[in-house]
């Protein structure tokens, strides 16, 4: 009997002894270690894009304003240019990625380009709440950093938001810009829109800065250089939709419209 129980004794301590072994080959590095390359990676990412970033920035909680397009260039390890498709010009300033609960992105000095959606409603033109304005965020968690796509989520919002690679070279870019600026102009002057299906037209009309009311509805869309984009996807007369092409003037819609691929949904412009 002593000898069974000291065999016994012998193969606990040899399962415990390999189940240590297959944990030290899951985690090699501590969670600090981890953590700082986690950090480097975003770090390297965000800078490997000569051309940089086209951030589909949504500011507020669930994106409730609509979107617009930031042109946002890391040139250094701490220099960041930021231009949009909202305004004309770029600015520089800094910003830098530090380890929190993960990654952390922070355009750490003011920045008017980016910052203007983190303003109080009373110093932004009365765009939002007067405490909180758009309730933009300024400050990321890096959920996912790729060569194809960096995943952001707000530190004090927690919206998800999407940065991918300036198509083209240097050469492009000031006519990218260009057309996204165009794009957003046409949208954003509209006077109101009209869904328009076979069965149904229903007035739209502005929101807040970007975004749209239908009823009791909202639509949040951010202008592309071909049409609009929303933050998600959205159903009306039982079409449901996430991006809208740009179609030019006709006789039977003289401001032109946005449609889906078989243009059986319509935004019209009013």
């Amino acid at each position: 009997m002593k000898r069974n129980y000291y065999l016994l004794t012998i193969i606990c301590f040899l399962f415990l002894a390999a189940c240590d072994k297959k944990k030290d080959r899951v985690f090699d590095e501590s969670p600090t270690v981890r953590l700082n390359q986690s950090v480097a990676n975003a770090q390297t990412i965000l800078r490997s894009k000569p051309n940089g970033w086209i951030f589909q920035y949504f500011p507020g909680a669930s994106a409730p304003y609509g979107g617009v397009n930031l042109f946002v260039n890391f040139t250094s390890a701490i220099d960041v240019n930021i231009q949009a498709d909202y305004i004309e010009g770029n600015v520089t300033s800094s910003y830098k990625v530090y380890p929190g609960a993960g990654p952390i992105l922070t355009f750490d000095t003011y920045n008017s380009v980016l910052d203007y959606f983190a303003l109080p409603g009373a110093r932004n033109g009365n765009q939002g709440p007067s405490d909180v304005g758009l309730g933009g965020d300024i400050e990321f968690l890096v959920v996912k950093a790729s060569a194809d796509s960096v995943i952001l989520k707000g530190r004090k919002r927690n919206t998800t938001l999407v940065m991918v690679p300036v198509p083209g070279n240097a050469a492009t870019i000031p006519a990218l810009i260009s057309n996204y600026r165009t794009s957003f102009n046409r949208f954003y002057n509209a006077n109101s829109f009209r869904f328009v299906t076979a069965s149904k037209t229903t007035a739209v009309t502005w929101g807040v800065f970007n975004g749209l009311l239908a009823g009791s509805n909202n639509y949040s869309f951010r202008p592309t250089d071909t049409g609009i984009d929303g933050f998600k996807e959205y159903t009306v007369d039982g079409i449901t939709f996430k991006q809208l092409t740009y179609k030019a003037a006709t006789s039977t819609y003289p401001n032109g419209y946005y449609a889906n691929a078989d243009e059986s949904l319509k935004l019209v412009i009013l």
